[in-house]
This record gives C-alpha cells, structure tokens and sequence, in this order.
C-alpha cells in the first residue's frame, strides 16, 4: 500500500514515523466507518515536554526525542475504493537523521518477518540460545548490519510465543472439562480468574475420587508442590488413605496465590459438600 511505502522511504532515509490525524465517513449501505484520510508525521513533530513527570526514584536520563519537525505526508481515498492517492507531503525536517550505522536501531527497522519468526519459534523449541540464534541469523544476512533487530527483539518474540502458549494451555484443559462433563454429569470442575481475566484457580474431582471421598474421607490432607510450574501456579492434591492403605485422591487443583482451606471451603468445596471431615 502507499502507507507501506513511505514506511520504506522513512526507514533507508533514517527517520521514524508515526500516526498522525485520520478520517472516517459512515457507509449508509453497510452501516460501518470507512478510513478516507490518513496522515503520517514524523516521529520528532511536536514540542518537547517542559514538565517533567513527578518520579519517587531515580529517573533514566533520555534525549529529547520531539524538535517541532513538520515533515509529514497526507493519503486521501479515492472514492471510496481500494486506491489511494498523496494529497500533501513535506519533506523539510528541521533535525539530522539516523547515521547509516544506526538505521538498523530504528523502531521501524527493528520488527521481525513473519519468515523469520518461524525460524526463531523452531529455534527456540529445540532449546536454541538466543544468542546463537542471533549470530545463525546474521551469518545468513551477510553480518549484523543487516539484521533489521536486536537480539533483545528475538528474546520479546519468543517470551511473548511462551505466553500465548500458557493461554492456549488453558483454554484447551477448560475444553477438555467441558467435554468430560458433558460426558458425565457427576465430574467436577470450577476456575476462578482474576480482574485481568487470568486463571487464578482451577479445582476439579471426577466421579470415582468422589466416591472415594464418600467412603474413605474420614481424614483428608492438602498437599501442593514446593516450587511453582512454568504456569506460576502450584499443584495441589486432596488425598487420604484406603482400607489398604493406599494413598487416595479426592481432588487436584492448580493455585496462581497461596490459599487457605478456609477459601478452597467456602467457594469451591462447601457447593459439593466434599472434603469436609466426616468426623
């Protein structure tokens, strides 16, 4: 698109870009905002902050990163179709660009290629470090020059891959009690999220640890893991002991915080009237 254009323009010059003013009209016929005026700006337009904002600790000193330039360039829709069309531009900056040497530091030179997080993904899942990604990746651009990102960028990528995993994880153990519930009206399940709508606490108990729980619930412990999984939660069993004197379990549950039985009663196990010492 011409947006992408003058992306490309501003990244071999050596200047960054950001969104300036847009425009939309209503669609009588679809009843939706459609995007008719769009406006780039330099990343330097504007004036600097004179206040600084109040700070408890020690504050990082930065350039001024804002001088007032006025390069910016205007994008106009042509009648509403998929063309567009450059209305206005000004190319007059009031500020040096980046340094060849630098380019590559830019925002808009930093992002990383569909193609490339592949790689890095594959990479990663084989327990690559990230620097030996890196340098991999550099041999086959012809040198470190060439790489559009730092090894900072890969690191994100691949933290943010690992968390949207972890919430993969999740929505398909929801599915699978669903599943299991509707397969058996007497298996069990209840989660709690947190005000970001984050998995706080997740219980469940199938029919057979709740039929031993009946008949073998005379004493119950609660029992979790030292340490946390990579999910920051702990696991935590409801066990007893048989007429053989095996270890029973009458339920498992996964914490994000540290509980008392006190909760775990009053909002997970007093609806069911489990685990409850018979005596």
């Amino acid at each position: 698109m011409a947006f992408q254009s003058y992306y490309d323009f501003a990244s071999g010059k050596g200047f960054f870009v950001r969104l300036g003013s847009t425009k939309n009209v209503l669609d009588k016929q679809s009843g939706q905002k459609i995007l008719v005026m769009k406006r780039l700006l330099c990343s330097k337009q504007s004036s600097p902050s004179l206040i600084l904002p109040p700070s408890d600790g020690t504050r990082r000193k930065n350039g001024v990163s804002r001088c007032g330039c006025m390069a910016n360039i205007k994008f106009k829709r042509i009648d509403r179709s998929d063309k567009w069309v450059t209305d206005t531009v000004n190319h007059d900056h009031n500020h040096p660009f980046t340094t060849p040497s630098k380019i590559r530091y830019l925002p808009i030179n930093r992002s990383i290629s569909e193609t490339s997080k592949v790689l890095f993904s594959s990479l990663a899942e084989v327990n690559v470090p990230i620097s030996q990604q890196a340098a991999y990746f550099s041999n086959q651009v012809g040198g470190l020059q060439n790489m559009g990102y730092m090894t900072l960028g890969i690191n994100n990528m691949v933290r943010d891959d690992h968390v949207d995993l972890k919430n993969y994880d999740v929505d398909l153990i929801v599915e699978e009690f669903e599943i299991r519930k509707l397969e058996n009206n007497d298996f069990f399940y209840d989660l709690v999220k947190d005000d970001e709508g984050r998995l706080r606490h997740l219980f469940w108990a199938d029919l057979i640890m709740i039929e031993n729980y009946k008949l073998f619930g005379d004493s119950v412990t609660f029992d979790t893991t030292y340490k946390t999984n990579v999910y920051s939660m702990v696991f935590g069993m409801f066990c007893g002991v048989n007429h053989h004197r095996k270890t029973t379990i009458f339920g498992s549950a996964f914490l994000r915080y540290s509980v008392s039985i006190f909760y775990l009663h009053s909002y997970i196990l007093s609806p069911l009237n489990l685990f409850i010492p018979m005596k």
